[in-house]
């Protein structure tokens, strides 16, 4: 062999070992799989009108489990229900406004608690594809249903006004929309470390969200988003738009892809319109602090 081509065999042989990998990112889960999550969010509202400052605080954990029932070559179907639900809102002006913990003793009297509390075992359904998108949640009728009568509401029309405002928060389409803001991780595409791609989250809270892969190894992978957003509700006395920002960092298992932890930190400011004020224009801003942790998962 002439040194010519020696030289380009070892160029060749020294450039397959330094190229960096390409990977591969996605959930490789299997039926029986069974994950046990918890989440809180603490969130920070401001909003100041003629002089006066309102502060709320929303802090809301969750308790819930994820069992992988079924896979197709693309698809993961996973049934999941809420095991615990807490909900704590504070006012600067009034006090305590919301105190709800699902785990504790509740009085029938408490209507706002039970509807809460008709949330706690409902059996839902989640189809998952292997990037995270989430193509469809189902079984949250039955669950609202639950919800309503915990309430011991007998109204027709008060029942009918609380199921379709229920399903702005809790039906099939939000319950997807915000699990995905957890799974929707990975991209379309081989990637190797130091490389970006896009997605984006839609609903209430629109994102779009530039990931990086941070770091990899045999079981762990490390990624981190930057995202603009933009928050949107609109109620019959109320709506909201807002604009900001959203730092993610995550970790999950390289062998599962589920998440191990995953913080979000949201800012966020923009308006809000009530209805009952005459339609007056107030500054408002949201600070928040999202973070999941796996607490179990047995394969």
């Amino acid at each position: 062999m002439s040194i010519f081509f020696k030289g380009i065999l070892l160029f060749a042989v020294v450039f397959s070992h330094a190229a960096p990998a390409q990977n591969i990112l996605e959930y490789h889960l299997k039926v029986g799989d069974s994950m046990a999550l918890f989440q809180k969010a603490t969130q920070d509202i401001t909003q100041e009108l003629d002089g006066i400052k309102h502060e709320l605080k929303n802090i809301i954990e969750a308790d819930y489990t994820f069992i992988v029932s079924h896979k197709t070559d693309s698809t993961y179907i996973i049934n999941f229900n809420f095991e615990r639900f807490k909900m704590l809102t504070t006012s600067n002006l009034y006090g305590e406004v919301i105190n709800v913990d699902t785990k504790n003793s509740i009085s029938k009297d408490d209507v706002q608690a039970q509807v809460f509390l008709g949330m706690i075992g409902s059996k839902l359904r989640m189809e998952l594809l292997k990037s995270g998108k989430i193509k469809s949640v189902s079984g949250t009728n039955k669950m609202i249903d639950k919800m309503i009568a915990k309430a011991g509401i007998s109204d027709e029309l008060t029942k009918q006004v609380m199921i379709e405002s229920m399903k702005k928060e809790f039906g099939n389409k939000s319950l997807a929309q915000s699990f995905e803001q957890m799974t929707f991780i990975y991209p379309n595409k081989k990637v190797k470390i130091g490389d970006t791609w896009v997605n984006s989250y839609t609903g209430e809270l629109k994102a779009k969200n530039i990931w990086k892969l941070d770091a990899l190894n045999e079981k762990t992978v490390e990624l981190s988003a930057k995202s603009d957003i933009m928050m949107s509700t609109k109620e019959e006395n109320v709506s909201m738009t807002l604009t900001g920002t959203q730092q993610t960092k995550l970790t999950a298992s390289k062998i599962s892809g589920f998440i191990n932890d995953m913080v979000v930190i949201q800012t966020a400011s923009g308006s809000s319109i009530m209805a009952e004020m005459a339609n007056v224009s107030i500054p408002t801003t949201i600070t928040s602090t999202t973070t999941y942790k796996t607490i179990k998962h047995v394969q």
